[in-house]
């Protein structure tokens, strides 16, 4: 135990001299490495108060630049404004100088529409050649072009001149197109809204009227005194004209109008067969007429008389008093009279069976006359159907511009619904009166028949009695 702390002893004693001579050197070391880095100390020292005059130096000129940057976007930024205000003033202006310019081009183009409707139809043949290559002009330069301003200004130009040459009446050379479709050349005259023509040919003088699908204007012709003085205008210093109130209007109406049978004609097949229906009813009835005045039944004033001969047994008696009565009346009194002296019943069944037999004849020819107006209306709706098929076949055809094109159909389409209507109400009204005229004869003989059995029943009462 002695030992082994006698040997602890030594071992501490010998590690404690070992350790002082350890940490000796070791802080020997330590002020070296800090005087060598006092030293790089002091040298950086030395070096940053060398580099710092340049660097600061630098810093505010960098600072000097940035601030006049900032002034110079300032004042870049002010110019900025000042410009988009120039340019939303200058864009302000310039969409009122376009919507300035879109209506002066409409108020133009307004102008012109409203001026060549004003011009009579003759005159397009001298104005159009002039606005239409002025139209053209604009709408290929656009209408708020320069060349547009010019050319518009061109256009009322002409404008202005025309109305110049408008107050006492102007001349030029012309054409017109006749009725026959022939295109006649010649002088025409306007005054106002009347435009005159005289034609290098023979009698063509005339008013000039529109007319649908054609270029040049429909020649109306004038005779007599009215062409005359037309064809003799400027000869003298004093000069005529006709003046129709209607320009020319009233002339087209008259020769449109034609006369009946040209009416009748546009009806075609159709109009003709209502027509051929109409004539045989009206035929019937004449006839119906006649018969029911030879067929005139009343009741004898004789009746009487005849009864009591035909009770009596006097059969010839009795025939012969029938025989002074209407024809009707003799045969039906006759065979009441053959059997008088029977049995009512019987003698009354000759007696209607007489009228039965003549009722056939009374009402004959009625039926036609029934069937004509019910008929002649849906004739005429035929009429209609065909002539408005004729019209839409012309129109695909032709279109719908020209008006005289489409007027056959129209015409028929039109005309045999007049003549069904025409045709139809005067046989239903005949008809009714001649069914009326029937029934009362019809009814006449069997009065006369219920009175003579009258008679012959009191005749038996008394004699039973």
């Amino acid at each position: 135990m002695i030992r082994r702390i006698v040997y602890l002893a030594l071992v501490f004693a010998f590690g404690a001299n070992a350790q002082e001579r350890d940490v000796s050197a070791l802080a020997v070391a330590m002020e070296a490495r800090v005087e060598a880095s006092l030293q790089k100390y002091r040298e950086l020292q030395e070096t940053i108060a060398a580099e710092k005059v340049p660097i600061v130096q630098q810093i505010n000129a960098f600072e000097n630049e940035s601030i006049e940057m900032r002034a110079r976007i300032r004042a870049m930024r002010s110019s900025e404004d000042e410009s988009k205000e120039k340019l939303r003033s200058s864009q302000s202006l310039a969409r009122d100088l376009r919507t300035q310019n879109d209506y002066v081009s409409g108020l133009f183009a307004q102008y012109l529409n409203t001026f060549e409707g004003r011009l009579h139809i003759s005159e397009d043949q001298r104005f159009d050649v002039k606005l239409t290559p002025l139209r053209d002009a604009i709408e290929v330069s656009g209408p708020g072009s320069a060349i547009a301003r010019v050319k518009r200004t061109e256009a009322v130009e002409i404008c202005l001149d025309r109305l110049d040459i408008l107050v006492g009446g102007y001349a030029f050379e012309g054409k017109a197109i006749d009725t026959t479709g022939e295109i006649l050349k010649g002088e025409i005259l306007v005054y106002g809204p009347v435009a005159y023509f005289r034609g290098e040919k023979e009698g063509a003088v005339g008013l000039l009227n529109f007319r649908p699908g054609a270029l040049e204007p429909e020649l109306v012709r004038l005779d007599g005194a009215f062409g005359n003085a037309l064809e003799k205008y400027g000869e003298n210093g004093k000069s005529t004209l006709p003046l129709d109130a209607s320009l020319g209007k009233a002339i087209s109406l008259e020769e449109a109008s034609g006369n009946w049978r040209e009416h009748l004609e546009k009806g075609g097949p159709v109009g003709y067969a209502i027509l051929g229906m109409g004539g045989l009813a009206l035929l019937l009835a004449l006839v119906k007429l006649a018969d029911f005045k030879a067929l005139n039944v009343t009741i004898p004033v004789n009746l009487a008389s005849i009864a009591a001969a035909a009770y009596s047994g006097e059969k010839d008696k009795a025939k012969l008093e029938a025989a002074s009565t209407k024809p009707w009346m003799r045969s039906m009194l006759s065979e009441g009279s053959e059997h008088a002296n029977g049995d009512r019943e019987l003698m009354e069944d000759h007696m209607v069976s007489v009228i039965l037999h003549r009722k056939p004849q009374l009402e004959r020819f009625l039926p036609w006359l029934s069937v004509t107006a019910a008929a002649t209306p849906l004739m005429g709706l035929l009429g209609t159907v065909v002539g408005m098929i004729k019209t839409f076949t012309l129109i695909t055809i032709f279109g719908s511009g020209d008006p005289k094109a489409l007027s056959s159909g129209i015409s028929e389409a039109l005309v045999t619904t007049e003549l069904g209507l025409v045709v139809a109400i005067p046989t239903l009204i005949i008809h009714g009166a001649l069914l009326r005229l029937a029934k009362r004869r019809i009814s006449a003989m069997e009065l006369t028949a219920t009175e003579f059995s009258k008679i012959v029943n009191k005749l038996n009462s008394k004699e039973t009695d």
